[in-house]
Formats: C-alpha cells, structure tokens, sequence
C-alpha cells in the first residue's frame, strides 16, 4: 500500500514593528498610525493581530490563505508615509504557522 506523507501548507504573512519616536502626542499618533494601518490590511483582506506601547508588533496574514509579497510591498510603502512619527520594520514573508 502506498501512502502520501505531505507537509502541511505554510501560512505566509509578514511582521510590522513600530517603534515610535516623537515625544508627547505620542497617543493621538499612534492612533492615528495604528488607524491608518487597519484600514489599508482591511482594505487587502488582510488582519493583524499584536500591539505594544512604545514599541507595537503586528502579524500580519489573510485568513484562510497567504498574504503575498505585493501586500507586503504596499504596506512598506505605507510605513514610509508614516516615517516622520515612527520607525517602522516590515519583516520578509514568512510562515505563520505555528509549527514553524
């Protein structure tokens, strides 16, 4: 008998981290960049989960699906909007799954 082993599938996604810079109004800034975020991965189907304080992580993927490199690339684009208010990381895409 012969039996097919496979691998699952992997679950790509990719990290934003935000570290903020400006001193005071930190608040409403952070608001506003973490406003701006949800709205563009919502507009791409895709959700986040994390947050922070000064330092905020988000993961970043599609349920049921992959995230792709595009996506990825357009929110680098967005955190260079946001360069003035933080310093934001956009990791390469990576498996989500939690096995990996």
């Amino acid at each position: 008998m012969w039996v097919s082993v496979s691998a699952p599938c992997p679950i790509l996604g990719f990290t934003v981290l935000v570290d903020l810079r400006a001193p005071g109004g930190e608040e409403s800034q952070r608001g506003a960049l973490t406003q701006s975020l949800a709205e563009l991965l919502a507009s791409q189907g895709l959700v986040s989960s994390g947050g922070g304080g000064k330092q905020l992580l988000f993961i970043v993927g599609r349920e049921g699906s992959q995230a792709t490199e595009a996506e990825r690339q357009l929110v680098q684009r967005w955190a260079a909007e946001w360069r003035h208010v933080a310093a934001i990381a956009v990791s390469d895409l990576v498996d989500l799954s939690p096995a990996s």
